[in-house]
């Protein structure tokens, strides 16, 4: 009498797959931008054109009760100036962060402060328009 024999099952071999969804995770790791907010809450305003971040930047953010923070520290519009000057080197750049709502006055009084303490540039921080 022949009794059938199995033949031992191989199974799917998941090493290759595991290995490209590492390579994949730390593809995207090393390519995304990791974006550092200040954590101050201001509503931007929306413009169609946009340019990319630069590395060195000092972040002011001007919250619609034209509170100023400078790089999450509140601080007053009188004290900007010293404090920029103390922070900023030869080709930083200087992002200001309006909330849309806030006077045009305060946004240009923290234009003027920071090109007196020496800002390489200033960028006004929007949101871009979806279509």
């Amino acid at each position: 009498m022949d009794i059938p024999v199995r033949s031992k099952s191989t199974g799917l071999n998941l090493t290759p797959l595991i290995d490209i969804v590492f390579l994949l995770l730390v593809f995207f790791l090393l390519t995304t931008q990791f974006i550092e907010e200040d954590g101050v809450g201001v509503k931007l305003p929306s413009s169609n054109s946009f340019t990319t971040r630069d590395r060195d930047e000092v972040a002011i953010a001007i919250t619609q009760q034209g509170d100023l923070f400078v790089q999450g520290q509140r601080l007053p519009l009188a004290s900007l100036t010293a404090k920029l000057e103390a922070i900023l080197g030869a080709d930083t750049t200087v992002v200001v962060r309006g909330d849309r709502d806030v006077a045009l006055q305060t946004l240009v009084s923290v234009m003027e402060k920071a090109k007196q303490a020496g800002a390489a540039r200033l960028v006004v921080a929007t949101l871009q328009e979806s279509n």
